[in-house]
């Protein structure tokens, strides 16, 4: 099974099959072009919150997770995730949902939660 959005978006592109980081609900290293991973990647970028340095560490990037969006399974709290991956490559070597007193493992329901987040912010909603 593959993510809402590698679903929807499909394969877009001639060559390697994407690969989805979520197919079993949390996320895979073993993934390629997974249309949420490259969400969150994009909105780090466009909140200013990514850096990359190609002739060390690659790439880091951080998405908020508010708790205004958390669902029945995930209440009152908030937190980031926290992203690694190496050039403008399609796949996130390393990800990981944190907060100031814990580090777990990503699921998709964290990636949809953090999604809505940063477009609300990018919003000024």
């Amino acid at each position: 099974m593959v993510c809402r959005l590698c679903k929807e978006r499909g394969k877009t592109w001639e060559g390697s099959d994407p690969v989805c980081a979520f197919e079993n609900g949390v996320f895979s290293p073993d993934n390629w072009a997974c249309a949420t991973m490259g969400k969150l990647r994009r909105l780090s970028e466009e909140l200013g919150h990514s850096d990359r340095d190609d002739d060390s560490c690659g790439s880091i990037g951080y998405v908020p997770l508010s708790d205004n969006y958390a669902s029945e399974t995930y209440n009152d709290y908030g937190g980031y995730i926290i992203m690694m991956w190496y050039k403008e490559r399609g796949k996130v070597g390393n990800a990981l949902f944190m907060t100031d007193e814990s580090t777990v493992t990503l699921t998709i329901e964290h990636a949809e939660i953090a999604i809505k987040t940063a477009e609300r912010w990018l919003r000024n909603d």
